[in-house]
């Protein structure tokens, strides 16, 4: 009997930890969608501002400035 109990703790134990697994990787797999998206945004934004000048200057920015953000790498930003 015991051998059974120890075997079906056992196995309540490994799902647990596959449950923990799945749910890091959701997260991280939901954190860079996010950052993707998020990225996409801004380049979208930065580019529009590009085009539309009354766009950039609605917030205190020219054209060469929004065009200069754009053409950054990401990590500069």
């Amino acid at each position: 009997m015991s051998q059974y109990l120890h075997s079906q703790s056992a196995a309540a134990l490994g799902a647990r930890r596959s449950i923990q697994w799945r749910s890091l990787f959701a997260n991280v797999a939901g954190t860079m969608w996010m950052w993707v998206r998020r990225r996409q945004q801004r380049q979208e934004l930065l580019d529009f501002m590009t085009i539309d000048h009354r766009a950039a200057s609605d917030i205190g920015m020219t054209s060469n400035d929004a065009r200069d953000w754009a053409q950054r790498p990401f990590w500069r930003a």
